[in-house]
């Protein structure tokens, strides 16, 4: 669901005021090396003083060149606009709007793309571009106080990791299909500059300007932006620097930098990797549930597939609690989770179904799902139909005037029996 600017855009890996939000990497068009400010002959100083700090913390070694282009905040939302307009065609956009709608996670007529360059504009204060291997940083006025130097170290870590693993060689720009692999890997980079930034400012902020930071960061503006912001776009856009930084904090602890490194070249397959390591450092990964080749013949004549992705345990979680299982309860049904595969069609006459099948890790986690499933539907206000056979659940949510209730439960059986 997750459009490819948006998983592929927190690697323009943006960063925010202290651990909070960017976009999914890739890169801002050519406008944005253009900076609207100089660092001073004292912050390139401090620069390379942060440079040389996070390197050591981080135990990687540092390219020659580490000081940022400084732009304002006009300018870095241009920068999102263009690149996500680059990034993402109309199509797409419609598509994942579709989707988030037919599971009630978006109403109509509200724009993705809006909302998206909404909450970036708002909350990011610093990116990295892997691909022009340059790092920008947003200031009002050209100045660094403590808010700007968290970002820089940030972002810097990023800069870092580019340097010894490559980041575009992480292969988001090819997870379109697959949201839930592609935030997996972006909690791994998001997490590890989360946990290297935490520990800098540890070392060298003052309580004032920790304090400091966090006042910027709770800006009342920023907080209504957060609080206008769909659950689904706000809690995808978090996940890798809060959950990240606990999947990170879990391999240092069994393993030390050393082990961090080496999941760069092993990254997690799946949000329930991130959100329970165990199961990473087990090597267990997503079943493959795959849609068979013949699935829009099987609804009959004149429908089609519109798009399709994979959910993920995470999205799972929030669809569920956007449905009105409290938190814990929607944790629950979602941690048995095995994998998923999410399809939308578009039939005759305005009709539409979207599928989600699902694998679960024994059939008493597929029995829980299917219940909370089947509130969430209700408190959704959607129009579905659920079967479960064995470990398997298949969801079809409908629009329009078919299927009938008799053809889509076969459907969905033949579907969770194959």
């Amino acid at each position: 669901m997750l459009l490819p600017g948006l998983v592929v855009a927190a690697l323009a890996l943006a960063s925010c005021a202290g651990p909070a939000p960017s976009a999914p990497p890739s890169e801002p068009p050519s406008p944005a090396a253009t900076p609207t400010a100089t660092s001073s002959p004292d912050d390139a100083a401090t620069y390379r003083q942060i440079a040389a700090q996070i390197a050591a913390i981080r135990g990687l070694d540092a390219p020659d060149r580490v000081e940022p282009a400084v732009i304002d905040r006009a300018k870095l939302k241009q920068n999102f606009l263009e690149q996500f307009d680059k990034e993402n065609s109309v199509v797409e956009v419609r598509r994942a709007e579709r989707i988030y709608q037919a599971l009630g996670l978006l109403s109509q007529g509200v724009s993705l793309r809006d909302l998206y360059l909404e909450l970036q504009g708002s909350q990011v204060v610093g990116y990295y571009d892997p691909d022009a291997k340059e790092l920008f940083i947003v200031s009002h006025d050209g100045g660094l106080g403590p808010t700007e130097r968290v970002t820089y170290a940030h972002e810097f870590t990023h800069e870092l990791q580019d340097h010894r693993f490559d980041l575009n060689s992480l292969g988001l720009d090819d997870l379109t299909e697959d949201s839930d692999r592609a935030l997996g890997i972006l909690s791994l980079v998001e997490g590890d500059a989360t946990v290297t930034q935490t520990a800098w400012m540890i070392a060298n902020l003052s309580t004032a300007e920790l304090g400091q930071v966090a006042a910027e960061a709770s800006d009342p503006n920023l907080l209504e932006v957060l609080a206008r912001t769909p659950a689904i776009l706000l809690e995808t856009s978090l996940f890798p620097y809060s959950a990240g930084a606990t999947f990170v904090a879990s391999l240092q602890a069994r393993g030390g930098q050393a082990a961090v490194d080496a999941a760069f070249a092993d990254p997690p397959a799946s949000t329930e990797q991130i959100l329970h390591p165990e199961k990473y450092a087990a090597d267990a990964a997503p079943v493959s549930v795959v849609m068979p080749d013949d699935l829009s013949a099987r609804f009959g004549a004149g429908w089609s597939k519109v798009a399709t992705d994979t959910m993920g345990e995470l999205q799972v979680r929030v669809w569920l609690r956007e449905g009105g299982l409290p938190g814990d309860v929607a944790r629950t049904a979602a941690d048995g989770w095995g994998g998923d595969r999410l399809t939308l069609l578009d039939g005759p006459a305005g009709a539409a179904v979207l599928l989600l099948a699902t694998a679960w890790d024994t059939t008493a986690d597929a029995t829980t799902f299917e219940a909370a499933a089947r509130q969430a539907i209700a408190g959704l206000a959607k129009d579905g139909r659920i079967v479960r056979v064995g470990s398997r659940v298949v969801i079809g949510l409908r629009s329009g005037p078919s299927p009938d209730d008799a053809e889509l439960d076969a459907l969905l059986r033949g579907l969770a029996s194959g």
